[in-house]
């Protein structure tokens, strides 16, 4: 008798210059979504200023978040319009994965933190880099893959898919941080709550 089996489906990875790309997670078949966008001169230059700053992690809904950020992240030129662009993330992140809360990890980088590629157990997970290189990415479905890898744009908002999204154990999408000594600082955004 044979035993029965399931292809996985051909995962596809989406970007585009409009925020409406992000929607496009929702199909069963997309595993990564790339908003291609530049981030505005203040807003790069706080980011280059955070040079000493090292990690913050908090939870919080995002009307709180303004002021939580604003107590918790040095003053400099810029400050306003990064919390700013922080909040939008965290408000698009909340309405859709319907969710009352973010999971905010803000990190200054000075070597790769995960190293090999791999899947977040997670449903979905909001990536930026706001200075240095930017995560890679591959489309293969296993570590090894000899699919070329591909990488996100400073600035670029990417949505991944991970293993913990309903029916994707293993459609998630194979990720790493990228092998430089060039300090980087990375925003990572979880949904919590319902």
């Amino acid at each position: 008798m044979l035993a029965a089996f399931q292809l996985l489906p051909q995962m596809r990875q989406l970007q585009s210059s409009s925020s409406d790309i992000l929607t496009e997670l929702f199909q069963p078949d997309v595993n990564l979504v790339i908003w291609q966008r530049e981030l505005s001169q203040r807003t790069r230059t706080y980011a280059g200023a955070l040079s000493k700053f090292v990690d913050l992690q908090l939870v919080a809904e995002p009307e709180e978040l303004t002021r939580l950020l604003q107590n918790r992240l040095p003053d400099a030129e810029g400050k306003a319009e990064f919390i700013a662009d922080l909040e939008l993330l965290s408000q698009i992140l909340t309405c859709l994965m319907d969710c009352s809360a973010v999971g905010v990890r803000l990190k200054r980088l000075e070597k790769a933190m995960c190293p090999r590629f791999h899947t977040d157990h997670v449903a979905a997970r909001l990536l930026v880099t706001y200075s240095g290189p930017a995560t890679e990415w591959h489309a293969g479905t296993t570590a090894q893959s000899q699919q070329p890898y591909q990488q996100i744009l400073t600035g670029e908002v990417a949505l991944l898919k991970g293993s913990g999204w309903n029916g994707n154990k293993d459609g998630a999408i194979w990720h790493r941080s990228p092998h430089t000594d060039q300090p980087r600082l990375l925003l990572s955004l979880d949904p919590v709550g319902e």
